[in-house]
């Protein structure tokens, strides 16, 4: 849920050799899963983005082509509260909700 792929990184999934699971996921899980798909579904435009990611990194490899030592950004780290991802999927469906 949070990386957005482009064009070019998306594949078939029929190509994919993915595992199969033994567990399943809970109806408390399925029906978290449904409420957050349903509040968050919107039109979707993969042509509005654009990848940064990889427009900067052909800058550094360029620069450090031409012998430029690249200037590197800190990065800022913000903490959640919550640990597990569950319950922070189930703080974000309580949060949506009283804005509604």
């Amino acid at each position: 849920l949070y990386n957005i792929r482009f064009s070019a990184e998306i594949r078939d999934r029929s190509a994919l050799d993915l595992p199969k699971k033994d567990a399943a996921p809970s109806k408390k899980e399925l029906d978290m899963a449904i409420n957050l798909i349903e509040q968050y579904t919107d039109d979707f435009d993969i042509g509005k983005y654009k990848d940064a990611y990889n427009e900067q990194l052909l800058k550094i490899i360029n620069a450090k082509a031409k012998g430029k030592k690249p200037k590197v950004k800190k990065m800022q780290v913000s903490p959640t509260k919550a640990k597990d991802l569950a319950s922070q999927l189930q703080a974000s469906l309580d949060q949506k909700k009283k804005a509604s």
